[in-house]
């Protein structure tokens, strides 16, 4: 009786066995027709740095995962663990090649500062995430995505130093020819307290010259000096006629040149949060 007892295999045992080839053979079947599975793979997947104890997922270091794949990847992030480390944000903006690119970026951010509000985490970007998706945005030519960013700074939790990231928008924006865009950049500066420096108040009279619109440049800068905002003298250059549109190729300098100068400190990151949006 003990024999044939031993030999009888057990009822609950044969169906745990059952169940784990089942699960077995639908994993390896989910993995090998989902497109997704590889940007899910990607997500779980995570190599130890050489120091410190933070855990830096693989495709953070992939050169093959494009922007694309990058917000998909942080997409189905946002719907396994919520609101994500800043860092993975930044990866996906360092990706941006395309305008497309640098829409999907902005959707992103978008999407995190939403997860963060709902763990109660108001925290804005930090002023590197901030100017690194508008040097983006100007690079690839995404005039349009970054007016928005700037439109929408406060609400995303964008942050900028003083004029520096309008001014980067508005120059480009002017240079190709799209005096539209740097009109609204403009107004969005207003619209978030920021006051215009030299290098704005020349980029606006002189791009309106430079695109055929002379009557707006002298609308500027009747509200400029209504306003107390220094003109320079290349400005006023160009308001005589002494400049020409041929003269202002070169001329509207660099974003560095704006009032900001280059990135805060940390202190001055603190007492700028709020005027600089």
């Amino acid at each position: 009786m003990l024999a044939l007892f031993a030999r009888r295999p057990c009822h609950s045992r044969l169906l745990s066995l059952r169940y784990l080839a089942s699960e077995a053979v639908s994993t390896t079947t989910a993995e090998a027709g989902s497109p997704a599975s590889a940007d899910e793979a990607s997500t779980s997947a995570e190599i130890k740095p050489a120091t410190g104890l933070v855990r830096e997922p693989a495709w953070w270091h992939d050169t093959t995962v494009d922007a694309t794949r990058a917000y998909r990847i942080i997409m189905n992030r946002f719907r396994v663990h919520g609101s994500q480390r800043e860092e993975n944000y930044r990866q996906l903006v360092s990706r941006v090649k395309t305008p497309h690119d640098a829409g999907l970026a902005l959707t992103i951010l978008d999407q995190g500062r939403t997860a963060r509000a709902v763990l109660q985490q108001h925290t804005p970007y930090t002023f590197h995430t901030s100017q690194m998706f508008i040097e983006k945005c100007v690079a690839v030519k995404a005039f349009d995505t970054a007016l928005e960013a700037l439109q929408r700074a406060q609400e995303i939790g964008l942050q900028f130093f003083r004029g520096g990231a309008y001014f980067a928008v508005m120059k480009g924006a002017v240079v190709n020819k799209q005096l539209d865009i740097a009109i609204k950049v403009f107004e969005a500066m207003k619209e978030n307290g920021v006051r215009p420096g030299g290098k704005v108040v020349h980029s606006l009279i002189m791009g309106s010259i430079i695109n055929g619109r002379r009557d707006l440049a002298e609308a500027y800068a009747e509200e400029f000096r209504y306003n107390g905002v220094k003109i320079n003298k290349a400005s006023e250059e160009w308001l005589e006629g002494i400049r020409t549109p041929d003269e202002g190729k070169d001329e509207l300098g660099t974003p560095q040149d704006a009032d900001s100068g280059g990135a805060p400190s940390g202190e001055q990151e603190k007492t700028a949060a709020v005027t600089s949006a």
